[in-house]
Protein backbone atom coordinates (compact mmCIF):
# COMPACT_ATOMS: atom_id res chain seq x y z
CA UNK A 1 0.00 0.00 0.00
CA UNK A 2 1.32 3.15 -1.30
CA UNK A 3 0.85 6.75 -0.54
CA UNK A 4 -2.98 7.64 -0.49
CA UNK A 5 -3.89 9.81 -3.78
CA UNK A 6 -5.90 13.28 -3.77
CA UNK A 7 -9.35 12.22 -3.72
CA UNK A 8 -11.67 14.10 -6.21
CA UNK A 9 -13.18 15.54 -3.36
CA UNK A 10 -10.61 17.61 -2.30
CA UNK A 11 -9.37 18.62 -5.47
CA UNK A 12 -12.81 20.33 -6.09
CA UNK A 13 -12.87 21.88 -2.98
CA UNK A 14 -9.31 23.74 -3.38
CA UNK A 15 -10.31 24.58 -6.84
CA UNK A 16 -13.94 26.16 -6.02
CA UNK A 17 -12.21 27.51 -2.45
CA UNK A 18 -9.04 28.91 -4.40
CA UNK A 19 -11.38 30.42 -7.42
CA UNK A 20 -13.42 32.09 -5.08
CA UNK A 21 -11.18 33.23 -2.39
CA UNK A 22 -8.21 34.03 -4.43
CA UNK A 23 -8.56 34.30 -8.58
CA UNK A 24 -11.88 36.28 -8.36
CA UNK A 25 -10.39 38.66 -5.98
CA UNK A 26 -7.17 39.41 -7.71
CA UNK A 27 -9.68 39.89 -10.78
CA UNK A 28 -11.63 42.31 -9.22
CA UNK A 29 -8.04 44.46 -8.28
CA UNK A 30 -6.65 43.95 -11.88
CA UNK A 31 -10.41 45.50 -13.46
CA UNK A 32 -10.02 48.35 -10.63
CA UNK A 33 -6.43 49.02 -11.73
CA UNK A 34 -7.08 48.88 -15.52
CA UNK A 35 -10.18 50.96 -14.83
CA UNK A 36 -8.07 53.31 -13.11
CA UNK A 37 -5.07 53.50 -15.41
CA UNK A 38 -7.83 54.40 -18.02
CA UNK A 39 -8.90 57.56 -16.59
CA UNK A 40 -5.78 58.67 -15.69
CA UNK A 41 -4.41 58.44 -19.24
CA UNK A 42 -7.39 60.71 -21.02
CA UNK A 43 -6.38 63.67 -21.98
CA UNK A 44 -8.90 66.71 -21.30
CA UNK A 45 -6.69 69.04 -23.11
CA UNK A 46 -7.01 68.42 -26.28
CA UNK A 47 -10.17 66.49 -26.54
CA UNK A 48 -12.35 69.79 -26.38
CA UNK A 49 -14.15 68.34 -23.00
CA UNK A 50 -14.14 70.18 -20.22
CA UNK A 51 -12.43 69.08 -16.72
CA UNK A 52 -15.48 69.02 -14.24
CA UNK A 53 -13.84 67.25 -10.95
CA UNK A 54 -10.47 66.19 -10.18
CA UNK A 55 -9.08 64.33 -7.55
CA UNK A 56 -12.30 62.27 -6.65
CA UNK A 57 -12.30 58.45 -6.47
CA UNK A 58 -15.31 57.57 -8.31
CA UNK A 59 -14.98 53.87 -8.18
CA UNK A 60 -15.28 53.89 -4.12
CA UNK A 61 -12.45 51.32 -3.20
CA UNK A 62 -9.73 52.56 -1.50
CA UNK A 63 -5.63 51.66 -1.76
CA UNK A 64 -5.53 50.26 1.92
CA UNK A 65 -8.61 47.53 1.08
CA UNK A 66 -7.33 46.81 -2.19
CA UNK A 67 -3.95 46.03 -0.93
CA UNK A 68 -5.76 44.45 2.39
CA UNK A 69 -7.24 42.32 -0.93
CA UNK A 70 -4.35 41.41 -2.74
CA UNK A 71 -2.30 40.30 0.40
CA UNK A 72 -5.49 38.41 1.44
CA UNK A 73 -6.21 36.79 -2.38
CA UNK A 74 -2.42 35.38 -2.45
CA UNK A 75 -2.09 34.51 0.74
CA UNK A 76 -5.20 31.99 0.28
CA UNK A 77 -3.58 30.96 -2.94
CA UNK A 78 -0.50 29.85 -1.26
CA UNK A 79 -2.22 27.90 0.92
CA UNK A 80 -3.87 26.23 -1.85
CA UNK A 81 -1.03 25.42 -3.49
CA UNK A 82 -0.11 23.89 -0.30
CA UNK A 83 -3.29 21.86 0.32
CA UNK A 84 -3.22 20.64 -3.65
CA UNK A 85 0.27 19.12 -2.52
CA UNK A 86 -0.95 17.96 0.70
CA UNK A 87 2.45 18.70 2.80
CA UNK A 88 2.87 19.66 5.52
CA UNK A 89 0.08 17.44 6.49
CA UNK A 90 -1.45 20.76 8.55
CA UNK A 91 -2.08 22.42 5.46
CA UNK A 92 -5.82 21.02 5.94
CA UNK A 93 -6.31 23.13 8.67
CA UNK A 94 -5.19 25.83 7.07
CA UNK A 95 -7.35 25.63 4.38
CA UNK A 96 -10.22 25.02 6.69
CA UNK A 97 -9.29 27.96 8.98
CA UNK A 98 -8.57 30.40 6.15
CA UNK A 99 -11.83 29.28 4.71
CA UNK A 100 -13.50 30.19 7.86
CA UNK A 101 -11.72 33.93 8.29
CA UNK A 102 -12.34 34.95 4.70
CA UNK A 103 -16.19 33.60 5.07
CA UNK A 104 -16.04 35.99 8.48
CA UNK A 105 -14.66 39.03 6.33
CA UNK A 106 -17.22 38.27 3.53
CA UNK A 107 -19.94 38.25 6.07
CA UNK A 108 -19.12 41.17 7.97
CA UNK A 109 -18.58 43.57 4.92
CA UNK A 110 -22.33 42.21 3.73
CA UNK A 111 -23.90 42.74 6.84
CA UNK A 112 -22.40 45.90 7.85
CA UNK A 113 -23.85 48.48 5.43
CA UNK A 114 -27.55 47.40 7.02
CA UNK A 115 -26.32 48.63 10.72
CA UNK A 116 -25.13 52.14 9.15
CA UNK A 117 -27.35 55.13 8.29
CA UNK A 118 -26.63 56.00 4.29
CA UNK A 119 -25.11 59.58 3.55
CA UNK A 120 -27.71 61.15 1.44
CA UNK A 121 -25.72 63.78 1.23
CA UNK A 122 -22.85 61.62 -1.14
CA UNK A 123 -25.39 60.45 -2.99
CA UNK A 124 -26.85 56.79 -3.42
CA UNK A 125 -28.06 54.90 -6.99
CA UNK A 126 -29.50 51.96 -7.72
CA UNK A 127 -25.90 50.74 -8.40
CA UNK A 128 -25.75 50.13 -4.68
CA UNK A 129 -28.50 48.01 -4.40
CA UNK A 130 -27.60 46.22 -7.30
CA UNK A 131 -24.46 45.63 -5.75
CA UNK A 132 -25.90 44.59 -2.05
CA UNK A 133 -27.49 41.77 -3.82
CA UNK A 134 -24.32 40.96 -5.55
CA UNK A 135 -22.48 40.88 -2.58
CA UNK A 136 -25.22 38.67 -0.16
CA UNK A 137 -25.14 36.12 -3.54
CA UNK A 138 -21.36 35.63 -3.09
CA UNK A 139 -22.08 35.28 0.28
CA UNK A 140 -24.03 32.91 -0.11
CA UNK A 141 -21.68 30.78 -2.31
CA UNK A 142 -18.96 31.20 0.06
CA UNK A 143 -20.78 29.82 2.66
CA UNK A 144 -21.94 26.74 0.75
CA UNK A 145 -18.21 26.32 -0.49
CA UNK A 146 -17.35 26.34 3.57
CA UNK A 147 -19.70 23.68 4.11
CA UNK A 148 -18.07 21.56 1.63
CA UNK A 149 -14.73 22.40 2.45
CA UNK A 150 -15.23 21.53 6.20
CA UNK A 151 -17.59 18.06 5.76
CA UNK A 152 -15.39 16.68 2.51
CA UNK A 153 -11.77 17.57 4.61
CA UNK A 154 -12.63 15.95 7.79
CA UNK A 155 -13.79 12.54 5.85
CA UNK A 156 -11.57 9.63 6.10
CA UNK A 157 -9.82 9.80 2.25
CA UNK A 158 -9.25 12.95 2.48
CA UNK A 159 -7.79 12.87 6.29
CA UNK A 160 -5.94 9.85 4.75
CA UNK A 161 -4.38 11.86 1.62
CA UNK A 162 -2.86 14.84 4.59
CA UNK A 163 -1.67 12.33 6.61
CA UNK A 164 0.05 9.99 3.75
CA UNK A 165 -0.84 6.42 4.76
CA UNK A 166 -4.13 4.84 5.07
CA UNK A 167 -5.02 3.33 9.04
CA UNK A 168 -5.40 -0.18 9.53
CA UNK A 169 -8.81 -1.71 9.36
CA UNK A 170 -9.93 -2.57 12.62
CA UNK A 171 -9.43 -6.06 12.98
CA UNK A 172 -5.96 -6.01 11.40
CA UNK A 173 -4.70 -3.77 14.06
CA UNK A 174 -6.31 -6.25 16.58
CA UNK A 175 -4.59 -9.44 14.74
CA UNK A 176 -1.46 -7.53 15.34
CA UNK A 177 -1.94 -6.78 18.74
CA UNK A 178 -2.17 -10.15 19.67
Amino acid sequence: MGRPGRPFGVTLAIIASACLFSILPLLQIGIILMVRQHFLNMDFQDSGLDLIAMGGDFLGVSESSLLLQLFLGLGFLVIAILAWRGRPSSVRFALIGAVFVLTALKLVSVVAPFFTTPDFQAGTSSLDGIMRSLGTGQLILEVLVLLYVVWYMNRGPARAFYRGYYLPEPGEAARSET
